[in-house]
């Protein structure tokens, strides 16, 4: 998971250019936060039994949610870092 999370910040870097290091905003790394929630969704959970976006979960809305959250939170750790570097 960590390894992914890196490869994530480096997309970001290589979709926003180098200027948003030293101008970081938030909503790139919002945007790709949210856009990863779809490789657990669509890759991950099916893989791991769970149905589509958990849809085999008994409460798959919850887990949903949860993942948004915790991407948000992904996203707001790589608008950090970026502040904290440049």
């Amino acid at each position: 998971h960590y390894l992914v999370g890196i490869l994530y910040g480096v997309i970001l870097v290589v979709l926003a250019g180098a200027g948003w290091l030293a101008a970081p905003t938030f909503l790139p790394a919002f945007i790709l936060g949210i856009v990863t929630v779809g490789a657990g969704w669509f890759l991950l959970a099916p893989g791991m039994g769970a149905g589509w976006a958990a849809s085999k979960l008994p409460n798959p809305m919850l887990v949903r949610a949860l993942n948004l959250v915790s991407h948000t939170v992904f996203a707001l750790g790589m608008f950090s870092t970026a502040l904290a570097i440049r």
